[in-house]
């Protein structure tokens, strides 16, 4: 008959040490990658905000460089309104009266940067909400927020990393 032979404790001692070493060098790494995937969030959907609004002025470049409502999400109904620079500004229900504009400020403001922003991305994988008139949003991942008479804030609400949007230049900011 053979002797059966376990494990000593300083061998058992010496394994759970290792893994707790390993644990307190992986753990870490592993949990900041969720940090790291929600700024992805704010980077990559900055990034299709700032080339949906190329793709809008080329459109607005092709309507004659008009400052007037222009079809950007293929619908056939016109309903954004451009500055002379060739950016989005306003929003109109029917493409022939002026809804809302960002310098309205307020609720109206926030809703036309809301309004923008989903037009221009044209995503489902996203929500922006406008804030409300405490400028909050309760909902969504980004909450629009009309800042001045020519600049949008869209805030990731996870993170509250900002996606800023100047209507003036087109210029469109994240991290």
């Amino acid at each position: 008959m053979r002797k059966i032979r376990g494990f000593t404790l300083i061998e058992l001692v010496i394994v759970v040490v290792l893994l707790g070493l390993l644990a307190a060098i992986a753990l870490p790494r592993y949990l900041n990658i969720s940090d790291k995937a929600r700024s992805a969030i704010v980077a990559s959907t900055g990034g299709a905000f700032s080339a949906g609004l190329n793709v809008a002025k080329a459109q607005w470049e092709l309507n004659e460089r008009t400052d007037r409502f222009v079809d950007i999400d293929g619908t056939g109904l016109a309903r954004i309104r451009f500055n002379q620079q060739g950016y989005p500004v306003g929003i109109s229900g029917d493409g022939v009266h002026g809804l809302s504009e960002i310098k309205d400020g307020g609720v109206s403001g926030n809703d036309t940067c809301g309004q923008i922003f989903y037009k221009v991305v044209k995503t489902s994988g996203v929500t922006i909400i406008p804030a409300d008139e405490s400028g909050k949003c309760n909902s969504g991942d980004f909450c629009a927020k009309a800042v001045n008479e020519n600049s949008c804030v869209y805030t990731y609400r996870r993170t509250n990393e900002k996606i800023t949007y100047d209507a003036k230049t087109g210029e469109v900011t994240y991290p």
